[in-house]
């Protein structure tokens, strides 16, 4: 792997990292296109280090957003409003990922990382995407429930398989719960923050940026970092808005890619 390949594949898990249009299945696809090697690299170190600059930009975009909500909580334990809090929402919402991720990490690591798996979830989600749009209505602005939140937290769970998408899956069960599309794009990405700094931790634990491909590492996590910024940025605008349909043909295009490259 170069420089230029490196940043390549951050700017790639940069921007599809918050997209709905999945990470993994890009990281299946690019290596191909570009010919990138990852023979000089430790892949959990560089998977890492590219996980690490997603984290830190959606840390930076959320940033007000995440004070707001402390804020916003510290007052509902003032007054006993445990009902309200949206850090015990986001809590239960990330324990059925936090399980299954955990009982399960090997067998999806193993057996679901496939050119044969990806096709068929980019197009089920594609599907359930058009689906949400065509029949969203929103509860009035009631907020996220606990209820709701342990439902979108089952969802986020099936964006271990690859393909999936955790903020298309997210958000797209957020509008067919019923949520408005700007409560379902801020619970998503609230939502998806321990998950993803949880694996950070865990799984950085194991790695060392010393060595000769030191500057790979720092090349693609820094590239990971700006364009996850302006990916997510741009996503929390659009969608909020916009339909996700574009999002789901273009998943849809991406699964017959991949089944032509698997085939070939």
């Amino acid at each position: 792997m170069t420089t230029l390949q490196s940043l390549i594949m951050g700017a790639v898990q940069g921007i599809t990292e918050f997209l709905p249009i999945s990470s993994s299945a890009h990281l299946l696809v690019i290596p191909w296109i570009f010919k990138i090697s990852e023979g000089n690299i430790n892949k959990l170190t560089y998977d890492v280090v590219l996980h690490f600059g997603t984290l830190v930009a959606l840390l930076v975009v959320f940033a007000r957003r995440i004070v707001e909500v402390c804020v916003e909580d510290l007052g509902h334990v003032k007054e006993r409003e445990f009902s309200q809090s949206l850090i015990l929402k986001i809590v239960v919402g990330t324990i059925p990922a936090a399980v299954l991720g955990l009982l399960f990490k090997d067998f999806i690591e193993n057996e679901l990382r496939s050119a044969l798996v990806t096709p068929v979830t980019l197009i089920a989600v594609a599907l359930l995407m058009l689906l949400a749009e065509r029949l969203h209505t929103d509860r009035g602005g009631r907020g996220v429930t606990f209820g709701l939140a342990l439902l979108i937290g089952v969802a986020q769970a099936f964006a271990l398989v690859p393909g999936v998408s955790r903020s298309g899956i997210t958000i797209t069960t957020a509008m067919l719960l019923g949520l408005k599309r700007s409560e379902a794009v801020d619970f998503s990405f609230l939502l998806s923050i321990p998950i993803v700094l949880g694996v950070s931790l865990h799984e950085g634990r194991h790695i060392s940026l010393a060595g000769h491909a030191a500057h790979l590492y720092l090349a693609g996590a820094l590239s990971a970092f700006v364009f996850g910024a302006v990916s997510l940025g741009f996503l929390i605008g659009y969608v909020r808005k916009r339909s996700l349909d574009v999002f789901a043909y273009y998943r849809i295009g991406l699964a017959l890619l991949i089944a032509l490259l698997a085939l070939w």
